[in-house]
């Protein structure tokens, strides 16, 4: 007999489609005499023994954190405690079961909400890491691909269903690189709050990013009209106005922009001043891709996607103001995909490729080391080269005030192990993998001693960290140990915490005077319609005749990205029922 439709197991997470004949007649099960008075006994559970399933998750990382010693030496598993798992989706392509019959899992997780369609049930395979583990805590499951608003829910959510531990692997690309304060952040500055140790992967981007100061050429670019400057990526001896990009035939880049203004939908009053946009033209000067909404007076956030089906790899990028009366100063994007390189000696430079919650003090953000390259499995203890970096840099409060001074929050903290073989990923990279190995450790940490604050859980996971080597700003304090940490939370039972449990968002004493860069947007709105000799505002449009027929625009700034290798930004649509939580 075939399995049933919901124990056959599918194809990788880009096919949706199930085997429906290769596991033909795997288990014969007895047949029940159907002419007698007596109802057939019950069918015994379903088990790993009967199907003749073996666990497919792997060890490695488990081995690379000496998971298995601080079990054995300390008597925990994780047993009382509760971890939440954010991610796309759990049971979309209907494997649990098959996982609770293997052991990759136990049954009972608690679905509060699965993700959207399309989802590659990656929060199963976060789920399979931390049960690997953590094999006696309990877990829950939140998609986060139904929107920031709702991303924020199922943070309270978890909370409020008792989790003490809860791990994300997901950024949204319109998450403040510059500010405090997003949706995501107060969600997670309130929970911690409440003594929940939160942590978030790192993301995938590496050093893939270039910042810098916006210098204004008055040279036009090809094919756009209108009244604005372009950024100089050469020197004023020799001024360029377009940069060079390599991307991969058949890679989508998606390009994060962002600039140092105030978000407006943080709700603060405060709200962008003015606008940069992209454009993206190909080796023949045609304009294959562009994103030039005026975001003036909302986030300052323009992303571009592009696609390429040309022949060629040889592109070049134009940033130009697009709105307000003065350009932005500091500005930086990120390329979210693989197979683009900025060829651009400044590329790497700056705060790195942590944004929005990746950023705050109090959240556990994990980088990525490959299990085969920790010691403890005798590797050379380097971190993998996309895992990204920080330090992050926050310029204005969650008020919208620019801070007198900036804050690095020299993030990333730690790395956990990635490369892992799950029943969804085999093996599983990323630090998709990585965070929820390290959710893993706390859970045996908080079974030790179930006082412990997520700021001693934090310190503690950090002092347990061995040396390991890669780019500045991407390694943290090391490769996480459970033994050392565990031992680190049995002693402190006799020293309680006196730590007040706080999570920082940002918060610093705003500048006091005004300036371009820093004064309130009605006010300069109201200041500029009042003032007859005021700067016309910049703008750009897009002249047909000099872009390609199939031009790729971009509008939208609502990409949501897993952190699992391979994954790329995609478009999310809110949940038109989710009401943001108390």
């Amino acid at each position: 007999m075939k399995l049933p439709a919901a124990l056959r197991p599918f194809h990788t997470f880009w096919d949706s489609k199930p085997f429906e004949d290769l596991l033909a007649d795997p288990v014969s099960l007895p047949a029940f005499e159907t002419n007698s008075a007596e109802p057939p006994p019950p069918l015994a559970p379903i088990t790993s023994a009967l199907l003749n399933l073996a666990n497919p998750v792997g060890n490695t990382g488990d081995r690379a954190m000496l998971g298995g010693t601080a079990r054995s030496l300390y008597n925990v598993s994780g047993a009382g405690v509760k971890v939440g798992i954010l991610s796309d989706s759990f049971n979309l392509r209907s494997g649990y079961t098959v996982d609770t019959a293997s052991g990759a899992l136990a049954s009972g997780i608690q679905i509060l909400k699965d993700g959207p369609a399309g989802g590659a049930d990656e929060g199963r395979a976060m789920a399979q890491l931390v049960h690997q583990v953590a094999p006696s805590a309990s877990l829950a499951f939140y998609t986060a691909f139904r929107g920031e608003a709702d991303f924020a829910n199922g943070i309270k959510a978890l909370a409020a269903a008792g989790c003490k531990v809860i791990v994300d692997d997901v950024t949204y690309l319109s998450e403040p690189f510059f500010q405090a304060g997003g949706l995501i952040q107060q969600a997670i500055a309130s929970v911690i709050g409440q003594g929940v140790s939160y942590f978030t992967s790192a993301s995938n981007q590496g050093t893939n990013f270039y910042e810098n100061r916006f210098t204004g050429l008055a040279t036009k670019l090809p094919g756009l009209n209108g009244t604005y400057q372009t950024m100089n990526f050469g020197t004023a001896t020799t001024p360029r106005n377009l940069q060079s990009l390599t991307i991969a035939k058949g890679a989508t880049a998606t390009i994060d922009l962002q600039w140092d203004q105030p978000f407006a939908s943080i709700g603060t009053g405060h709200a962008s001043a003015n606008s940069l946009g992209l454009v993206l033209y190909d080796a023949a000067g045609k304009i294959v891709a562009s994103a030039l909404a005026n975001r003036t007076g909302g986030d300052p956030v323009q992303i571009m996607r592009f696609t390429n089906t040309t022949g060629s790899t040889d592109f070049r990028l134009g940033i130009l103001t697009n709105g307000g009366a003065v350009p932005p100063n500091l500005f930086k994007y990120i390329v979210y995909g693989s197979g683009t390189t900025i060829n651009d000696r400044n590329a790497g430079i700056g705060s790195g490729t942590i944004i929005g919650h990746e950023e705050m003090a109090g959240v556990n953000c994990v980088g990525a080391i490959a299990a085969s390259n920790s010691t403890a499995l005798g590797g050379n203890g380097r971190i993998e080269a996309f895992s990204s970096v920080g330090p992050g840099t926050i310029l204005f409060d969650s008020s919208g005030n620019r801070l007198a001074t900036a804050i690095s929050t020299a993030n990333v903290d730690f790395v956990a192990p990635d490369g892992i073989a799950t029943s969804v990923f085999s093996p599983f990279y990323g630090t998709s993998a990585a965070a929820p190995d390290a959710a893993a450790v706390a859970a045996l940490m908080l079974q030790a001693n179930t006082n412990l604050s997520p700021t001693q859980v934090t310190a503690m996971l950090a002092a347990s960290a061995i040396k390991v080597t890669g780019p500045a700003n991407g390694t943290g304090s090391g490769l996480i140990q459970a033994t050392s940490a565990v031992q680190q939370a049995l002693a402190a039972k006799s020293k309680p915490d006196i730590t007040p449990t706080k999570a920082i968002t940002g918060s610093a004493t705003p500048t006091s005077t005004g300036g371009a860069l820093s004064h309130d947007f009605n006010t300069a709105l109201t200041s500029l319609f009042q003032d007859p000799t005021a700067m016309q505002d910049f703008f750009a449009t897009t002249d047909p005749s000099l872009a390609l027929p199939d031009v790729q625009i971009t509008t939208a700034t609502a990409f949501a990205i897993g952190h699992a290798l391979g994954d790329t930004p995609t478009l999310i649509f809110d949940d038109p029922t989710t009401h943001l939580l108390a």
